[in-house]
Order: C-alpha cells, then sequence, then structure tokens
C-alpha cells in the first residue's frame, strides 16, 4: 500500500511530505531490498514499545535533519529509522514519486490510522509466477481476471508493461532523440556545404594555378575531395571517441538519479552507423560545392576572386549528390526508432528546402 503523508519529528518541530510505502513478509517478491546497514525485515520493521521500525532515503534524513535510530511520526504511529534505503526492487513498476520514499510494513501503517474512508490509498497485489510462464499464460490470466470481475475497479499489470507511465515518457523521449537526432544530420550538412565553400574561397588562388598550368577539373575535384575527406575524417573520428566515451559517463552521472542500476557498454554498432551517417554527409554536401569548382576557369577564379557561377554543376556530380542524399534518408528511416516520425521529418525537410529553394530564386528573378 502506498500513500502521501506528513513525516512528523516527535517533538513536531519541522515535518516534511513522504511517500509512504507499506510492505508484508512477502516483500520483495524479486530481487532484494538494499538498506545500510543490511538488515533483515524482522529487524528492520519489528514494533518495539509500541515503536515501529522504518527505512527512508538519504533526502529525508537530509531534510528533517536525522541520523539512525532518530524517530519519526506518521499518524498515530511512531517509527524508528533503523536503515538507510538505499535501492528498492520495485522501484521502476512504482514510478517517480514526489517526496522521498517511507518504507513501514502494513502493521506500522494500519497502526497510524491513515488509512480511513476517503484516504487516497494504492494498494498493489504482487503475484509470482511459474518460472516457465510465458507470455501467451500472463495474457490468458490477465483476460480471465478480467472476465471473472467486469466490475473491479482495479488494473492488470504484467512483466512486460508494468511500468506504463515509464513506458510510455520513455517512448516520449525517443520520438524526441530521433527528431534531434535528424535535425543534427540537416544542419551538419548545411555546415558542411558552407563549409566547403569557404574553404575552396581561400583556395581559389590555389586551384587558378593548377587549371593555368592544364590541370584538368577532375584533378581538382579529386584533390580537394580527398583533403575534404580527410578533414571529415578526423571530426569523425573525435566523434567515435566522444560517442564511445558518453555511455560510461552518463551512467555514472545518472547512477544517483534513476531507480535501476545505470551500465555503459560499448556498442561497435552504433558507432559504425554514425561513422557511415557522417560520411555520406559530406559527400551529399560536399560534390556540389566540388562540382561547380570543377567548372570555373582559370580566367573566372582570378577576375573574380570567388566561387560565383550560377547554375548548378554537371549532372553526374548533381545526380550522386542527390542519390547519397536518397540513400542517406531511407538509412535514417530505417534505422529510426520510429520510423513514422523519421519519414514525416524526412518529408517536411524536402518540402521546406523546395519551398525555400523557390523563395530565393523568386527573390533573384
Amino acid at each position: 500500500a502506498s500513500m502521501r503523508s506528513m513525516a512528523r519529528l516527535e517533538d513536531g518541530s519541522d515535518q516534511a511530505l513522504v511517500e509512504a510505502k507499506a510492505v508484508d513478509e512477502a516483500y520483495p517478491l524479486y530481487g532484494a531490498l538494499a538498506t545500510e546497514p543490511p538488515l533483515p525485515r524482522e529487524a528492520l520493521f519489528a514494533e518495539r514499545s509500541g515503536v515501529f521500525g522504518a527505512a527512508a532515503p538519504e533526502l529525508l534524513f537530509d531534510r528533517l535533519n536525522l541520523k539512525l535510530g532518530d524517530r519519526v511520526k506518521l499518524g498515530a504511529a511512531t517509527f524508528e529509522l533503523r536503515a538507510r534505503l538505499v535501492s528498492e526492487p520495485d522501484a521502476v513498476s512504482d514510478g517517480f514519486g514526489f517526496a522521498p520514499r517511507l518504507l513501514v510494513s502494513t502493521e506500522g501503517l494500519a497502526a497510524s490510522g491513515l488509512v480511513q474512508p476517503g484516504s487516497l490509498v494504492e494498494n498493489a497485489y504482487k503475484i509470482r509466477l511459474p518460472a516457465g510462464a510465458s507470455e501467451t499464460d500472463l495474457k490468458a490470466i490477465q483476460d480471465q481476471a478480467a472476465k471473472a470481475f467486469p466490475e473491479a475497479g482495479w488494473s492488470i499489470r504484467t512483466r512486460s508493461n508494468a511500468a506504463p507511465a515509464l513506458s510510455s515518457n520513455i517512448e516520449r523521449f525517443s520520438q524526441f532523440l530521433t527528431l534531434v537526432g535528424l535535425t543534427a544530420l540537416v544542419v551538419g550538412g548545411v555546415g558542411v556545404a558552407n563549409a566547403v565553400r569557404a574553404y575552396l574561397d581561400g583556395k581559389r588562388g590555389v586551384i587558378a594555378t593548377f587549371k593555368s598550368l592544364g590541370a584538368s577539373g577532375g584533378f581538382v575535384f579529386t584533390v580537394y575531395l580527398v583533403q575534404i575527406l580527410l578533414i571529415a575524417g578526423l571530426g569523425i573520428v573525435a566523434g567515435l571517441i566522444l560517442g564511445a566515451a558518453m555511455p560510461f559517463a552518463a551512467s555514472a552521472a545518472l547512477q544517483s538519479v534513476i531507480p535501476v542500476p545505470a551500465e555503459g557498454g560499448f556498442y561497435p554498432g552504433a558507432l559504425a552507423m554514425a561513422a557511415l551517417f557522417g560520411l555520406l554527409v559530406t559527400l551529399a554536401f560536399a560534390l556540389l560545392p566540388l562540382g561547380r569548382a570543377r567548372d570555373v576557369p582559370a580566367t573566372a577564379l582570378f577576375r573574380e576572386m570567388g566561387f560565383e557561377s550560377r547554375g548548378f554543376p554537371r549532372l553526374p556530380y548533381v545526380a550522386a549528390a542527390v542519390g547519397i542524399a536518397l540513400v542517406l534518408a531511407a538509412l535514417a528511416i530505417l534505422f529510426s526508432g520510429d520510423r513514422r516520425i523519421a519519414s514525416i521529418f524526412v518529408g517536411a525537410t524536402v518540402f521546406a528546402f523546395l519551398v525555400l529553394r523557390l523563395v530565393g530564386a523568386l527573390v533573384q528573378w
């Protein structure tokens, strides 16, 4: 049974909102309750001279300036804080609370007198099934209970959906990260195009000299494509190192925040996909500026001192850039956590690009 109430010091000098949780002798069915110091259930919750035992996290100790052995009042009952609560095996299914936990026994909660008609109390009955129980068996039990008691005001959760609210939040967060990742691809691609254009503009004298000495456009294209790929490779390697380290850094930072063990790991598949995306973005957005630089004559470079030619580069470069962009979009949708969101984003990005291109053409017309 869980409910919110106020925990008060014995002298009434201070109080704090707590999430009181009462457990019986069978708790926990799975896992282990971690306390500091470790105590068996009898020593932790037993009644001694009218005082019940309890465990609370460090936050409640700090909030009320308590230490082990101090007492608090919950309703009409007095509880002695015999251990610090480190972790609960069922914390995820309970959801996130608005106050520190106060773990007590069912007898202690009953003695508090807080459970009255009209009290906001949530009762949870957890059942341990045989080890071989399949998802089909769980669904059959769930359907049978709902059919036998159609008017019951309960909700039945199985291990596949133990925390619906948390699952919904994770799904929304995943969708948000999908949008963030796709936006980063587009913004990064635009940045690559601008960086390549600025880099080539800084090399205009060298390119003009190459062409004046008889170098072909293909030679110029190849030389600067290799240079850009080398620069992009350095950026990709730096990103991979940072990406490989982030799970370990995040797990260390989140360990004290989330109620489940946070373990970092090395994910070569995700890192390889990130490297592929970085390479494809570089090629898709660098080919067009390189194609323009290939076709600008040396006289124009010496005269205008820049790449100001209008129109599109040659068809092979345009086709290659469009083809790589399509492959990039297909991979982004295929490997996205939410393909519907990714498809909508890709379509909206293409539409926005076409609209902005049309507006730009009309302004210049």
